[in-house]
């Protein structure tokens, strides 16, 4: 058991008479964050993504309650909704009316709300789950990065637990993917790298997610002496997603795919040059809200983030064991670099991170990107393991000439 997980249980035991009920059992669980290395900005397309859990970003302790209310607290306060809210006595509602009924109900400053309360809904009308009640539940965030597959699966994984709802770890993660994609109104393909990584990866390994067939299909050990790092800037995150998925879409399309095959991701990249690339219009109709970057420039930054997701698996692999480790080292770290700045050429970036990445050229340090913006992180870090203290007095220098907050979580 780690550190932080044995503390917060404790903490959640020692609420027994106060926050929980003393006589009925405290189900406890975790689950990672996750950082893209490459690809997550495309997945969609059925890109592969090479990714990495991060150490525990979210736990949970939930309790069922015969009270049909489920409660939630973070730190010192409470917010709580109605179970009829997302489940009536004959069956839970739909996704659409679940969620009107989320939003309403919605305290303030509350991230976490949406994606913890889809865990319910998902298990229902996915899985045929039923709850007989309402619960208590204890939700800590280990730091700033929280993404959204982080808090739903940590719930969803301590529902089931507590109500012995047996699924294998990839189903659950489909049903938290499927959950996640109504909350957002959009494709459940674009969370499957997130719900994936978060409850299906093996602690401290990269993993290949293949997005098409929602499975792992391969993973890495960081070789030893590196370390990655995550750099948050504010809040929010500004990477403009919603209009490079309309664009993806719209680019299948134009390349043939049916039947939810993906066209793209199975071209390699010199077919894709030579037989494919000229059947794309140089702009997208504006009925497709696409991003404005050329389709065939879209289409081949996605190839090629496939193709340097490859290289960096074979190369941190050779790693592990072969003498000209640095020089393989480093050589990821600047396909990590090349892979941001060709998303700069497309806008796909935050200024935030491109003004970070100019200065994180320090002999340590490898090579730097913005990662997906749903991971919550600016900026991807990747170096040896001596580089935190150059990492973090780039990004105390940067805070205090913009004024705006930047963390930085090893991860």
């Amino acid at each position: 058991m780690s550190n932080h997980l044995d503390r917060f249980t404790h903490q959640a035991y020692a609420e027994r008479g106060g926050f929980f009920d003393r006589d009925r059992s405290i189900t406890v669980t975790q689950a990672p964050g996750w950082v893209d290395l490459f690809s997550g900005v495309v997945a969609e397309a059925s890109i592969l993504s090479l990714l990495w859990p991060s150490s525990p970003s979210v736990m949970v302790a939930l309790q069922p309650d015969p009270e049909p209310i489920i409660r939630f607290r973070i730190g010192q306060r409470t917010d709580s909704i109605p179970c009829t809210a997302l489940f009536l006595p004959s069956g839970p509602r739909e996704y659409a009316d679940a969620v009107a009924e989320i939003d309403l109900h919605q305290p303030p400053r509350s991230p976490w709300w949406g994606p913890a309360l889809m865990a319910w809904v998902a298990l229902m009308r996915e899985e045929f789950a039923r709850f007989g009640g309402g619960a208590r539940v204890m939700l800590q965030p280990v730091d700033a990065l929280m993404p959204a597959a982080s808090v739903i699966a940590a719930v969803a994984k301590a529902l089931a637990q507590a109500y012995s709802i047996h699924l294998a770890p990839r189903e659950l993660a489909i049903t938290c993917a499927e959950g996640l994609a109504r909350l957002e109104r959009r494709s459940a393909g674009a969370e499957l790298i997130g719900t994936l990584t978060t409850i299906c990866a093996p602690a401290n390994e990269l993993v290949i997610v293949n997005p098409l067939t929602a499975h792992i299909s391969g993973s890495a050990h960081l070789p030893a002496g590196c370390a990655l790092w995550a750099m948050q800037v504010g809040d929010e995150p500004r990477q403009p997603l919603a209009r490079v998925r309309a664009a993806l879409t719209h680019i299948e399309s134009l390349l043939g795919a049916r039947d939810g095959e993906p066209a793209l991701a199975s071209l390699s990249i010199s077919d894709f040059i030579r037989h494919q690339r000229s059947r794309l219009p140089a702009t997208l109709p504006a009925s497709a809200h696409p991003h404005p970057s050329p389709p065939a420039a879209l289409a081949a930054f996605a190839l090629a983030e496939q193709q340097r997701a490859r290289l960096a698996l074979a190369l941190l692999r050779a790693a592990a064991s072969r003498a000209q480790r640095d020089d393989d080292l480093r050589l990821v770290g600047e396909l990590l670099t090349q892979s941001h700045w060709e998303q700069a050429a497309l806008g796909l970036t935050d200024p935030h991170a491109d003004a970070l990445i100019e200065q994180l050229t320090a002999p340590a340090i490898f090579g730097a990107r913005q990662p997906v913006a749903t991971t919550h992180a600016t900026v991807l870090v990747f170096g040896r393991s001596d580089a935190e203290a150059e990492v973090q007095r780039i990004a105390a220098a940067y805070q205090e000439r913009t004024g705006v907050v930047v963390r930085v979580a090893r991860v």
